[in-house]
């Protein structure tokens, strides 16, 4: 019986070793989708599309993460105006929305623009650091904003948030995640695979 407990274990072992690699990983995925993109780049009729995506990929995504930031953060915010804006100082519920928003934006754009693969504890506070510096903008600017302004409150958050996704892209690319970090160089470069980079110096 002992030696049939150990063929099964050893049987085990063995199939586990084999099928770990099959196991579907974000960074293959990504490759696969990129290559098969690669392969519509002459299709006659999403050719064009396809081109523009590849070529400016990073910014596609960024204005696609940043729009979803936009809307997250805003209405973070704005439920938090409703709910405590008889009873809490307006520049106060920012304050309080301000972390949650910043988390967020930082899992979007790690993960689907940069890709980073860098330490989280090195890139978060620089992340985080990016956004203090447009938290004191908006502090400053909202309430001049409505004192100059013919817009309510929510009108002008909408404008200032705006800015402040166009603005912080090339903060968040050089600064937060400067590209030690990167899983990927370019769409070209991931599209070839390492055989062919390989060849390639060779």
């Amino acid at each position: 019986m002992w030696g049939w407990d150990r063929a099964v274990l050893v049987a085990g072992h063995a199939g586990a070793s084999t099928m770990a690699p099959m196991q579907p990983t974000l960074a293959g995925t990504s490759n696969r989708l990129q290559r098969r993109l690669e392969d519509l780049r002459d299709h006659r009729a999403i050719g064009r599309p396809v081109r523009f995506y590849l070529g400016r990929r990073e910014q596609v995504l960024y204005l696609v993460v940043g729009g979803w930031n936009t809307v997250f953060g805003y209405g973070i915010w704005a439920a938090l105006q409703l709910i405590l804006g008889d009873q809490v100082h307006y520049l106060l519920i920012v304050l309080i929305a301000w972390p949650i928003a910043v988390l967020n934006a930082y899992l979007g754009y790690r993960y689907v623009v940069f890709r980073s693969r860098g330490s989280i504890i090195r890139e978060l506070p620089r992340f985080s650091f990016v956004y203090a510096v447009t938290l004191v903008i908006n502090l400053a600017l909202l309430p001049i904003a409505l004192a100059t302004l013919p817009f309510n409150i929510y009108v002008i958050q909408v404008l200032l948030l705006v800015v402040v996704v166009v603005g912080s892209y090339v903060s968040h690319k050089y600064f937060s995640f400067d590209g030690r970090g990167r899983a990927y160089g370019s769409v070209a470069q991931a599209a070839r695979g390492p055989d062919d980079e390989g060849v390639k110096r060779a």
